[in-house]
Formats: C-alpha cells, structure tokens, sequence
C-alpha cells in the first residue's frame, strides 16, 4: 500500500507539473489581434437582438479596427512597445518567468504535504497496511502495532476505529481496567451504540473482581433497550445475576443468549453447562427454603473431577513475594478467554499446589464435563489478571479432568 501511495503522489506531482510549464504553451493565441477578434464574435452574438444593433456593431468594429491597426501600422514601433510591456528588454525577465513556474510547483507540492498533514496521515498508511498483514504476522509482532495505535491514539482521540482494536485487545488481554478506559472514551463519541455500552459494562464488570456496578448495570441494561439480542450485554447480566446468586435472573438472560450459539459450537456447550449449573442451584434454593432435604445431592464422581496443579519458579531464581499468582482452566484448544475456574494465590506460597474443579469454576461451569482443559498460570505484581501484565506464565495443555489428575508447571520469566 505505502508503494502504490507513494507512485499516485509522484503521478500527481508530474501531471501537475506538465500542467504548469506544458499547457502555457498551448493555451495562447498565436497571432496578434486574434483576441480582439474573438471579442468582437461575442459581441455580436451579444447584440444580434439588440434594436441598436447597426449602431452598436459599428461601434465595435470601428474598436477592433482601431486596435489591429495599432498593432501591424507601425511593426518597429509595435515591437518597442511589445517589450517594453513584456519586459523584454531588461535582462533576466524571461528568467523570472521561469522562476514563477517553478515557484508554483514547489507551493503545489508543499501545500499538498500540508493539507495531507492535516486531513490525513502516512501512519495511518503504515497501520493499516500493518493490520491487513497481521494474520501472516508473528505474534511477537502485535504489540509493536498496538503502541503504534496507541501512540495514534493519543494525537488523534476521537478515531473510533482505533479506539475499538484497543479495547478488543485490552479485553482480549484481561487488561479490563485499560479497556474500560477505552469503552468510557468510545462512549462519549458514540453514547448510544449499543455494541460499546455492553462492551463498557462487561469491562466495568470484570475489572470490579465480577461485581456489577450501578454504572455497568445502566450501561448493559440500555444497550438491551436499544438491541434486545446484544449478546455481550446478556452475557453481563447473566454473571452478575450468577455471582449474587440470582440464579432465576442468570437463566433469563442466558437461555436468550443460547438460541444464538449454534447447536454443537463451544459456546453452546458452555451456555449449557452454565444454564444446568444454574437450574440445579436455583432447585437447590427451593429445597432448601421449602425445609425438605434434597437426598440426591450426594456427592459423586463428577464432584471429584479436576486437576491438581503444582506450581513452582525455575531453580536460583527469585518471585516477588507480593505478586499474585492466578492459575486458571480453560476449556482445551478454546480461542476463548473467558476462564473455566481460576484459583488466586500469592507468590510468597511458591511452590504451591492447587485443584481446579468444579467447586473453583466460574459462572456455574464446570471442569468435570470438559473432555480435556488447558492449565495457564500468570504471576502479575499489579495483583490483576491478565496475560499482558504478567511477569512470569506457565502453561500446560490438553489435560483430561480425573480424580487423580495432576500436572507439575514451571513459571518462566516473559520479557518486558
């Protein structure tokens, strides 16, 4: 792209410049007299219905006449005058000329940078061309594009598009509390997008550890208002009501939410999951108001499926006592983010040992119906979660949910 832009200007520069020095030298009569000849033609036109016509045409011959025999009667004493009124008789004039043309490309090209400057930008050339090559990419390459878009940003804080990519990223990331930053900017541009007042409140709502705030709550709530099938703000409100125990509220938004995920998909598989988890909770809360022991709630096998996982830092090296340690189970091979069941410790504990099962889950989800769950381990000193804070991962896949399941990670240091 910066090529096929960098041969339009130079075009556009040349075509310009052919229509400065070039078309001057066409564009001129090449005998004396013609242009008050052609004056003479509009005037007749001008006058062919006027009633003093003969009056007036005589009038404007006579004048034309007048002016061809001024020019031809005396030619030694119409060159004289020629120069003297072109100036061709003091030195360097014809130079000058030259001069003013070239005065007008270089003010051509100049003003050209400037209004593109202004209305445009080669680092918004360069980002996109970035972005339509980040599918090819190494994934090392994509933060070099988000703090160019980031930099970007800042000189132009009312770009839209890229205010979305950051919060994709941010929320992409788990960095929630920069992409509520993002979502509060978008939302003062676009105050009634449906799609970026949910997007706010889930970000309002995760960065609060899973607590809705009354600010989230409006945020969700009018996204729903304006879209009643905005999927990321049923998705909100389905967890928040989970988390304080709504269970009746959960199943509302999330059974609306299952008709768009497609028989069989991951994500009908964990609405699923989450709706059950939700329906026998809410039925557990009804035995247990109604004072009736509910016998079926015996412990079984699926309780006890899990993975424990031991988690220590490579010997001769040091983890800030204060970090936090979050180890965390996603559904095996899921492009998802979204966790599974997360335990949080801290790194003075290391080398630690925790299991992750069902009663660890998140939102009602649950480990023993995954076949198999990837293990992620982040020790991050904000004490917030998010694989792009961390300063030190580990990681371990395709882990099949047992009773006696277990796997051993060793943190490894990630690059500032």
């Amino acid at each position: 792209m910066t090529t096929v832009f960098y041969l339009g200007a130079a075009l556009m520069l040349l075509l310009a410049s052919a229509l400065v020095f070039i078309l001057p030298m066409y564009w001129r009569h090449s005998n004396q007299g013609e242009s008050s000849i052609d004056w003479l033609r509009l005037r007749q036109e001008e006058l062919a219905e006027t009633e003093e016509l003969d009056t007036l045409l005589t009038d404007a011959e006579v004048r034309v006449l007048d002016e061809l025999q001024g020019m031809h009667s005396d030619k030694s004493q119409t060159a004289l005058d020629t120069q003297a009124v072109v100036g061709k008789s003091q030195p360097g004039s014809l130079s000058m000329s030259v001069v003013t043309r070239w005065f007008v490309v270089i003010a051509l090209c100049v003003g050209s940078w400037l209004i593109y400057s202004v209305l445009g930008s080669l680092d918004d050339v360069r980002i996109a061309q970035q972005l339509d090559n980040l599918a090819d990419a190494d994934p090392d390459a994509i933060p070099a594009v988000i703090a160019d878009i980031e930099a970007r940003v800042l000189e132009r804080p009312k770009n839209s598009d890229y205010l979305s990519l950051l919060g994709e990223y941010y929320t992409a990331q788990e960095r929630h509390g920069q992409a509520l930053r993002v979502y509060r900017q978008l939302i003062t541009l676009m105050p009634e997008s449906p799609e970026i007042l949910a997007r706010a409140a889930q970000a309002d709502f995760l960065n609060r550890g899973r607590v809705l705030s009354t600010t989230a709550k409006r945020w969700a709530e009018s996204a729903l208002a304006a879209d009643p099938n905005q999927r990321t703000a049923l998705g909100t409100l389905g967890m928040a009501a989970f988390e304080s125990k709504d269970y009746a509220g959960a199943l509302e938004h999330w059974e609306r939410l299952l008709r768009f995920e497609a028989p069989g998909s991951p994500g009908h598989e964990m609405m699923t999951s989450v709706i059950a988890e939700a329906r026998r909770r809410l039925g557990g809360d009804a035995i247990a108001m109604s004072g009736v022991q509910d016998e079926t709630q015996s412990p079984t096998l699926a309780d006890e499926l899990g993975v424990t996982v031991r988690v220590s830092a490579p010997e001769g090296t040091t983890v800030a006592p204060s970090a936090t340690v979050f180890v965390i189970a996603r559904p095996a091979g899921s492009a998802q983010r979204m966790p599974t069941a997360v335990v949080k410790r801290t790194a003075a504990m290391l080398p630690l040992t925790v299991r992750l099962n069902d009663s660890t889950a998140m939102a009602g989800q649950q480990i023993s119906t995954l076949e198999a769950v990837d293990i992620e381990v982040q020790v991050n000193p904000s004490g917030q979660p998010g694989r792009g804070q961390a300063a030190w991962l580990g990681e371990a896949s395709d882990i099949k949910p047992a009773s006696d399941a277990a796997v051993a990670i060793t943190l490894y240091a990630v690059s500032p």
